[in-house]
């Protein structure tokens, strides 16, 4: 028989089905290259500023310019006052010197 009742034949999706070799197929997949690239592109930048931010110019100039020689023809400011302490500070007289010395012994030290 020749006549075939069913004309609306079922869409194959099958990508590797030999009746339909001129099929393309397309996926959404996410390498996650670009994630890697960014992250590398990230540290260099903070290494590179951490790198310029914290130099040195100590390096940069062979020699330190010197300061011009000081020719200071003022005086000086005169010393801050200091004010007088109070009597109830002031220290304690000393004790007089006694009037008698001491009696000189009667004995001599014994001999060790």
């Amino acid at each position: 028989m020749t006549y075939d009742p069913n004309l609306q034949r079922p869409v194959t999706t099958d990508p590797l089905d030999p009746a339909r070799p001129n099929s393309t197929v397309v996926t959404n997949k996410s390498g996650g290259s670009g994630f890697l690239i960014a992250g590398i592109i990230i540290a260099a930048l903070v290494i590179g500023g951490y790198y310029f931010l914290n130099r040195s110019d100590v390096g940069m100039s062979p020699t330190a310019p010197t300061p011009p020689a000081a020719t200071d023809t003022t005086t000086p400011a005169p010393a801050p006052a200091t004010p007088e302490p109070p009597a109830a500070t002031a220290p304690a007289p000393t004790a007089p010197a006694p009037a008698e010395p001491a009696p000189a012994p009667a004995a001599p030290a014994p001999a060790q």
